[in-house]
């Protein structure tokens, strides 16, 4: 079975990601693109196993095989058993290149052990978008977007961390949720996890693209906002209920993260 969707492109194109392609090649065939595309694209291995060639260099595609392409850059691919099934998008947007730099794709980018159970699930939704002709656009440009960042995640995260960070952060996260209130220091939370301080931090931040405390920090600081809204609390009371014995320092960082003070906020709120 081979199935693609090259949705036609209208406003679709005023979009930050906008899909230009998307499929399922069962078998994959030997493509050779001398210019690269125009634009970016993904594939991965679903089953069977293909040799990808870029840059003068060779690697295995298989089950857990995932590689990026920017637009441009000449590759090519083929079966290296009879049967290689691939899952494969492109897309384009006028912003597409500095956005996905931010994000870490500054160039081509290749796991072949990576846990692709996320990016599987967002392919198969962007699929049924893809043949929507109506409201499929704006659905599959924010799709595309949680493509990236799934495929982000398996991509550049170490072995030992996608073994690890999903229980590290969870009970971390679990834990400041539910005491965000309290005094909380990072060696409780470090304990906690069974690791060292050095080691949770680090996972922390790659994963939650934070530190710890400042997760803390806004966990508090978005409380403080459902209670400025929603009762009658003086400020102070809010202050001290969200953790903060100091309200000069409680609207420190309250403005630090939402720009106004408490009050102003309540205000506008």
């Amino acid at each position: 079975m081979f199935r693609s969707i090259y949705p036609v492109i209208g406003s679709s194109a005023e979009l930050p990601f906008y899909l230009s392609g998307v499929g399922i090649a069962e078998p994959e065939y030997h493509c050779i693109r001398d210019n690269g595309l125009v634009s970016h694209q993904f594939l991965f291995t679903v089953s069977g196993e293909g040799v990808l060639t870029v840059n003068g260099q060779t690697f295995a595609q298989r089950p857990g095989g995932i590689f990026y392409l920017p637009p441009g850059l000449p590759h090519e691919y083929c079966p290296a058993e009879d049967e290689w099934t691939t899952h494969w998008l492109v897309f384009r947007g006028d912003n597409a290149a500095p956005i996905m730099e931010k994000l870490g794709f500054t160039g081509f980018l290749e796991r072949a052990d990576a846990d692709l159970t996320e990016c599987v699930g967002i392919f198969e939704r962007l699929l049924a978008a893809a043949g929507d002709p109506l409201g499929g656009g704006e659905r599959c440009s924010l799709l595309i977007y949680e493509f990236i960042l799934a495929a982000r995640s398996a991509m550049t995260e170490r072995g030992d961390d996608l073994r690890t960070a999903g229980r590290l952060i969870r009970e971390a996260v679990k834990y400041m949720d539910s005491r965000y209130m309290e005094d909380i220091p990072l060696e409780k939370l470090a304990d906690m996890s069974g690791v060292s301080l050095q080691h949770f931090c680090r996972v922390f931040k790659n994963r939650m693209g934070m530190r710890p405390m400042e997760y803390l920090a806004r966990r508090r600081i978005a409380e403080a906002k459902n209670l400025l809204c929603g009762t009658g609390m003086t400020i102070r009371e809010i202050s001290e209920a969200v953790g903060y014995t100091d309200q000069t320092y409680f609207g420190i960082v309250f403005r630090k993260y939402e720009g106004i003070t408490p009050t102003e906020y309540r205000r506008t709120g």
